[in-house]
């Protein structure tokens, strides 16, 4: 027995493929898996499981966990760190949030997104601190957890800590999904 056909679609997305990649990759028409998606045709047997056995495969391929895609040069701030100092920080190294980490514990994050805000409302920026602005904490999973959780997380946060017996070891981030999405092809 075939899963439900509204699968495909959250599968070929969990996979970051297009209509066009999964039809190339299975040999089977674009329209067909857009018709199929959207409900208007019921493929035949043979179809559907061709298609499902794609997905699966490449479901059983992508066993990446954390540890294999986080970047372990975690850059984060001190709650008391200026924002001046932060800008210049994230400018430096091209990134736009960092957590906000004392003591190994994940209190918040500050992104260019809540800097801009600040300065929008008129508050002093060379006198900002890391914890005025912070918004909340980006969550954490431990090491060995799967690309699937790690990519569900990312929908809602900028970027996901790697944890290992509560110690820090690394950060992914949107970007390093789609690195490590684009090595796996």
């Amino acid at each position: 027995m075939l899963p439900d056909l509204q699968e495909i679609k959250k599968k070929r997305r969990l996979f970051g493929m297009t209509q066009t990649d999964l039809s190339r990759t299975c040999g089977i028409s674009q329209s067909l898996i857009a018709k199929i998606e959207s409900g208007k045709l019921i493929p035949a047997y043979d179809k559907a499981k061709k298609i499902f056995d794609m997905l699966e495969s490449m479901h059983n391929e992508s066993s990446l966990k954390a540890k294999d895609i986080m970047n372990k040069n975690v850059l984060y701030a001190d709650e008391d760190d200026r924002i001046t100092s932060l800008v210049k920080k994230m400018s430096k190294n091209g990134i736009s949030q960092m957590p906000v980490i004392e003591k190994e514990a994940n209190l918040g994050t500050v992104s260019e997104r809540v800097i801009l805000e600040a300065i929008k409302e008129g508050k002093n920026f060379s006198l900002l601190k890391a914890k005025e602005v912070m918004e909340e904490a980006v969550p954490s999973v431990n090491r060995e957890s799967p690309l699937e959780l790690i990519s569900s997380l990312l929908e809602y946060s900028p970027a996901v800590l790697v944890k290992k017996k509560g110690k820090i070891e690394g950060i992914i981030t949107k970007a390093d999904l789609l690195k490590a999405a684009v090595k796996r092809r």
